[in-house]
Parts: structure tokens; C-alpha cells; sequence
């Protein structure tokens, strides 16, 4: 009889070990996300370059980047774009693999850019990996 108790709170500690870990993790891997978000928003180049992987694949429209030529080009526009409307998150789910994060996102965006009305749904998929205990954005898909 007292062995289902002390199994019951071995699993239960178990549990709250990896459940908090899980959590350090996710919250890690939402840091990086927001930390690159904010800095496209504020033009941070820098920033944003220290959180993409060298070999980061940047998907966006009709077409693929490397690095280099989103930092060059499309950075700075989806920084003007982001900065002229409101978002909120409507959802966003992160699963994780060893080293590698795939994070979905919807984000309800609105406002006016360019003299246009914006009233729509973003998706996005972020694909994480954990180097040297940091977490880079090795791919990037908006649409």
C-alpha cells in the first residue's frame, strides 16, 4: 500500500520537473520571436541579425531570402509595415524536439499602411535551434 503513494509522488515531481522546464524553454523560444519582432519594428539590424542563423531561409510572398538579402531589403519594410498597424496574437503554439523549435502563430493585424486599409490574418511559421544554449531562427515563413 505505501509504495502507490511514494510512486504517485515520484511521477507527480516528475511531472513538475519537466512541466517547468517545458516552460523555460517555451518562454525562451517566445523571447526570441519577440525579440526579433521588435527588432524588424525598430530597425534594429543588428539585433535581428544576432537572432537569424546564418543559414536562415526567409520565406515571405512569393519568394525565398538568405540573411543577407532580408536584412538588406525586405527588413526595413516589414519594419515600416509592423510599426503603421496593430496586432494581436490570436495564437500561437510551440513544439519542441531536442534542439529544434517549430512555433505557428495567427496574428489578427489591422490598421492603414501606404493609404490602404489592413484587415487581416497573418500565419507564420518559425522554425528554432538551440546552439551554445541560444536559440536561433534557422527558418521563417509568412504569409
Amino acid at each position: 500500500m505505501k509504495k502507490i503513494p511514494l510512486l504517485l509522488i515520484i511521477l507527480v515531481s516528475t511531472s513538475m520537473t519537466v512541466l517547468a522546464q517545458d516552460s523555460s524553454q517555451n518562454a525562451a523560444i517566445k523571447k526570441t520571436l519577440n525579440d526579433f519582432k521588435t527588432a524588424i519594428i525598430t530597425n534594429d539590424t543588428e539585433t535581428a541579425s544576432q537572432l537569424l542563423h546564418d543559414e536562415v531561409v526567409i520565406l515571405e510572398g512569393q519568394g525565398s531570402e538568405t540573411k543577407e538579402q532580408y536584412l538588406s531589403h525586405h527588413f526595413h519594410s516589414d519594419g515600416r509595415f509592423l510599426s503603421a498597424i496593430e496586432r494581436k496574437q490570436l495564437s500561437q503554439k510551440i513544439k519542441t524536439e531536442g534542439n529544434i523549435a517549430w512555433v505557428t502563430s495567427l496574428t489578427k493585424m489591422t490598421g492603414t499602411y501606404n493609404d490602404r486599409e489592413i484587415d487581416r490574418t497573418s500565419l507564420e511559421l518559425a522554425v528554432l535551434k538551440r546552439e551554445n544554449g541560444k536559440w536561433m531562427i534557422v527558418a521563417v515563413h509568412w504569409s
